[in-house]
């Protein structure tokens, strides 16, 4: 009985990611494509990207959440409020054609984005209080199963259905999928708040940052997924350009990348539940590096083959995430995990975050093939950044992999 409740804890926190996923990947997949095929330049696309930046800072005000309690509940109840706010800004943003008002897009993605990145923050933190520390690495895996489930619906479901039933239909019939999987925060009961728990303060967040080596934790963090979030923005607009269709584009960049994705993390994150942290990272950055080679390789040689090279990026997404996740999750004070967490994520996501308008200048001025060549130096960054961390820490790091 105690094991059936625990896998249906774990399967709660999936489905909660698939739900928070299904609107960054519209916003971050399938919009792109679509506003390429509007005739959006790649300067134009990859500002309306910044749309995103509530996701990276979302941080800043990650306390409020962790403090304050606005129903019976403390964070299932914030849940339930942003979700009902981002479905409203949805609904605006449905009725909203993409070939209308740019400033009218760009407004209603930024406050969709402000409402669901601050709902992930109360999901962090709800999924951290439900986990135990031994079930990290699997529930690591479980968030990551979720978000590409998420993914394949907001990637390759949206651009499917706008292809077949257009804008409106399309958004509305997401939002349906966003908050079906919310009813199952009713078949989890949230552990309650210790009485003895330190009030949350923000001069008490913030000094998650003070803590013994957490710089070096947290610039590897900056950089690991860097290299691979760069190839997105050539990606995306390269199948719009290379004359693919949005129904090939949604199978491969939506469906056959999301169970990549899925697939990776359900197999091969199970394998890394024993592995020292350390080890973890070193075997992830080395793997990238031959992954954004074989990416380069066909974006220079056979760029009507770039569909192969989506499989590839989303195949090392995958596996650093559950690896960073589970890193992210061992540095988590359990008194304020909602603002340890996403402070951390945004760290994650920030430089790639920022990325994309400079990417799409280059991809207009100088063409693709100088953005994928840069990932490669770029993918060394965090290993370097990891030795320089270590080096001084070799046995701690070879007998509990606890040295960043």
């Amino acid at each position: 009985m105690e094991d059936n409740a625990r896998w249906r804890v774990l399967a709660v926190i999936g489905l909660l990611y698939a739900a928070q996923f299904i609107p960054f990947s519209f916003a971050n997949m399938a919009l792109p494509i679509i506003l390429r095929q509007e005739g959006y330049s790649a300067t134009k696309i990859g500002f309306l990207q910044l749309a995103a930046l509530p996701y990276i800072f979302k941080f800043l005000w990650a306390p409020l959440i962790d403090r304050f309690q606005i129903g019976t509940q403390r964070y299932k109840s914030w849940i339930l409020v942003l979700s009902i706010i981002h479905i409203v800004c949805i609904v605006a943003l449905a009725l909203t054609g993409p070939d209308g008002n740019i400033t009218l897009l760009f407004t209603l993605l930024v406050l969709a984005s402000l409402a669901i990145s601050t709902q992930d923050i109360a999901v962090d933190a709800l999924a951290i209080s439900l986990m135990r520390p031994s079930e990290r690495t699997i529930g690591s895996t479980f968030q990551n199963i979720g978000l590409y489930a998420g993914g394949l619906i907001g990637g390759f479901g949206f651009l499917y259905l706008y292809n077949t039933i257009g804008w409106t239909l399309a958004l509305l019939i997401q939002i349906v999928l966003f908050a079906l999987p919310l009813f199952t925060l009713f078949t989890v009961e949230e552990p309650p708040r210790a009485k003895d728990a330190p009030k949350v303060e923000f001069t008490s967040a913030f000094k998650f940052f003070t803590q013994d080596k957490i710089i070096g934790w947290l610039t590897i963090l900056a950089t690991m997924r860097l290299p691979l979030v760069l190839t997105f923005i050539p990606m995306r607009l390269l199948m719009v350009d290379v004359g693919m269709s949005i129904e090939e584009i949604a199978v491969w960049f939506g469906l056959f990348a999301m169970c990549a994705g899925g697939g990776t993390a359900a197999v091969l994150g199970p394998l890394l539940r024993d592995l020292p942290r350390t080890q973890a990272i070193y075997l992830i950055g080395f793997l990238n590096i031959p992954l954004l080679l074989m990416v380069s390789v066909i974006a220079a040689a056979f760029p009507s083959e770039i569909r192969f090279a989506i499989i590839i990026v989303w195949i090392g997404i995958a596996i650093t995430d559950v690896v960073m996740f589970r890193g992210a999750m061992d540095k988590v004070r359990p008194e304020i995990p909602g603002f340890d967490f996403s402070a951390q994520i945004a760290i994650y996501l920030l430089l790639p975050g920022l990325i994309d308008p400079l990417a799409g200048y280059v991809i207009d001025t100088r063409g693709y093939l100088p953005v994928f060549m840069a990932a490669i130096p770029l993918a060394l960054l965090p290993l370097g950044l990891l030795y320089a961390s270590t080096r001084n820490n070799e046995a701690v790091s070879r007998t509990e992999g606890t040295s960043i």
